[in-house]
């Protein structure tokens, strides 16, 4: 009786076919799943939460905790006016964990521990997702939340300065946004923008007296030359015993109607995403300062801090390096 043998290259043609199969299934499968993918950025909300939360991975607490950074990360979508969680990029995720902390009524730098929690809940989302069988790009591979206390600080770049003047254009509200932006650049804290007067400008001599308060100490600094320029135009409209910032009826802002404003300006500008407040404006300037001079004390007496050590924190700088 003849046997007919299979020859080896046949084997092998059989084995790659079954290969090809199996990835056309999987390709199938695949495409089933991700037909129902949680896109919209409620959807993904409310997918991911609810597995979360019934997925034995971790203390409860914890799960709790990381569904409460998913839930800020969906408000800051909705207030960036992001719908799709395909849109989702790095530079998103940089963004939401470095957005300010309100407490108070104040806009403030989130600390070290609030951003790598948020990255890490963004991650527990993602990987959420994976497990599900849902596939997309992971945006939070490449994010880091630096730890070192003395890189917390959320500092403008030159770039930034443009856009945010541009969010603040002489004349608009009588130029008042571009009058407290004008002041940020000065050094001026939230606290003192609301309280400096037409008659604490000097322009001839470009200079500004700030009033100092319970954390910086009374100084006057120099104005920005686009400063002189705001506040001239300004002064059109007020006079030597008026606020040079205020509220609508004329009366003195508060802290909190100073950071709001400061919001919308970076949001006219362009750059709202970036967690920007007046500090990151400051210390924009102070860097300046400390470049041009090479001395922390310069910087630490344009901003008036008493500390070095709070200076360099809030430029953002390595304290071992400059000192």
């Amino acid at each position: 009786m003849h046997v007919v043998r299979h020859q080896h290259n046949e084997q092998i043609d059989l084995f790659n076919m079954c290969a090809c199969l199996a990835c056309v299934l999987l390709r199938l499968v695949t495409r089933v799943i991700n037909d129902d993918f949680p896109t919209h950025i409620d959807a993904f909300e409310s997918v991911v939460v609810e597995y979360i939360l019934n997925t034995p991975d971790g203390e409860i607490s914890t799960r709790r905790e990381a569904v409460s950074h998913i839930k800020r990360f969906v408000k800051w979508c909705r207030v960036n006016d992001i719908n799709d969680i395909t849109l989702v990029k790095r530079e998103e995720v940089e963004a939401f964990v470095n957005w300010p902390t309100m407490m108070g009524g104040r806009a403030r730098t989130p600390g070290s521990s609030t951003k790598r929690n948020r990255l890490s809940g963004l991650r527990r989302a993602f990987k959420s997702l994976r497990q599900m069988g849902y596939e997309m790009p992971d945006p939070t591979i490449d994010v880091v939340a630096l730890l070192d206390r003395t890189f917390d600080a959320n500092v403008c770049s030159d770039s930034d300065i443009e856009k945010l003047r541009e969010g603040a254009p002489i004349g608009l509200f009588d130029s008042c946004n571009a009058s407290l932006l004008a002041l940020a650049e000065a050094g001026a804290t939230n606290g003192e923008v609301k309280e400096v007067r037409a008659s604490d400008v000097n322009l001839e001599d470009r200079v500004v007296r700030l009033p100092g308060n319970a954390r910086v100490d009374e100084r006057i600094n120099e104005l920005s030359e686009w400063g002189v320029m705001v506040l001239r135009e300004r002064f059109a409209h007020i006079d030597g015993d008026d606020f040079v910032v205020v509220n609508s009826n004329g009366t003195q802002a508060s802290e909190a109607s100073v950071s709001q404003m400061f919001r919308h300006i970076a949001s006219y500008g362009n750059v709202g995403r970036n967690g920007f407040n007046i500090n990151s404006v400051r210390a924009w300037r102070a860097r300046a300062i400390y470049m041009e001079s090479g001395r922390i004390q310069d910087a630490a007496l344009f901003l008036g801090n008493r500390s070095l050590d709070a200076a360099v924190s809030l430029m953002g700088l390595e304290w071992r390096q400059t000192a």
